[in-house]
């Protein structure tokens, strides 16, 4: 499956058809990506989106070619231009076969977590890598492609990165969160990508009385911690019950609870942007 599907894509805001999207799309090594959740037609939490995706612009001192509101009326544009349904649109920065970058918009593939994975959990691997600069959400093609290799043949969901010093700051696709007690702890913002969703739990904990702490987590130190979940824009919350060799329990009441308040969010939000 490649990256675009349906039928319409966005190049440098002209509408093009899907079949020539690899035209368009011919990274080797890196590219500047954005990925959010569209739910009844609705980007999720577009404006955090496009925050996160502007300061990767920043940062890598890209030129994205067009201004917030072109992009959100661009965004509007594609969704309305294929067919409905829920997934995942992608933004990228990202050299074509002409050796020329473009801006492209696009549905891309995604798999979401079945009903049951979000019950009972799912594995994940400790693997020793780290991003060049983590706040930036920039593909690492090599680092995807051995991520990805490890979840196919060690037969896990997700992979944790561990720093040099043996902290874990997140997975390959997803922030990771600790549970101890009634404490939710999780990497520092400095060492991770700052995931949408890792901003709604932390403002969700912080708006229920829900003790959420940043610091680094020692790969050696997880068998102290109760439960842990990562998260996601495909993720959500999403319970592990297995690093490595080392089985965490799933029922853990903090845990149910902030997935529980998440899911009010989403709903929340989709609901209010339906009225706009």
């Amino acid at each position: 499956m490649g990256d675009c599907t349906r039928t319409t894509f966005l190049a440098n805001g002209e509408l093009l058809p899907a079949g020539g999207f690899d035209d368009y799309f011919s990274p080797e090594k890196t590219y500047i990506y954005e990925v959010f959740r569209v739910i009844d037609g609705i980007p999720l939490f577009i404006d955090d989106h496009l925050d996160r995706f502007f300061a990767t612009v920043r940062l890598a001192g890209a030129d994205p070619g067009c201004g917030r509101d072109q992009l959100l009326a661009d965004i509007t544009l594609l969704i309305n231009a294929n067919e409905p349904g829920d997934g995942n649109i992608k933004i990228s920065i990202a050299p074509g076969r002409s050796g020329n970058t473009y801006l492209l918009i696009y549905f891309t593939p995604h798999l979401y977590p079945t009903p049951e994975q979000f019950a009972s959990g799912v594995a994940v691997r400790l693997l020793e890598a780290e991003r060049t600069n983590p706040n930036a959400k920039v593909m690492d093609i090599p680092l995807r492609a051995e991520t990805d290799k490890i979840k196919h043949e060690d037969e896990v969901y997700e992979v944790l990165l561990v720093d040099r010093n043996g902290f874990i700051t997140e997975g390959s696709r997803s922030n990771v969160f600790f549970i101890y007690g009634n404490e939710i702890i999780t990497p520092p913002l400095d060492t991770v990508l700052p995931g949408v969703t890792r901003k709604q739990i932390i403002n969700l904990s912080e708006a229920n009385q829900i003790r959420i702490i940043e610091t680094k987590v020692h790969c050696s130190d997880i068998e102290r911690y109760d439960s842990l979940f990562i998260s996601g824009t495909s993720r959500k919350v999403l319970p592990v019950n297995k690093v490595d060799e080392l089985d965490f329990p799933v029922s853990n009441t903090l845990m149910i609870r902030i997935s529980q308040l998440f899911s009010q969010r989403v709903n929340a939000y989709i609901a209010m942007r339906k009225v706009i």
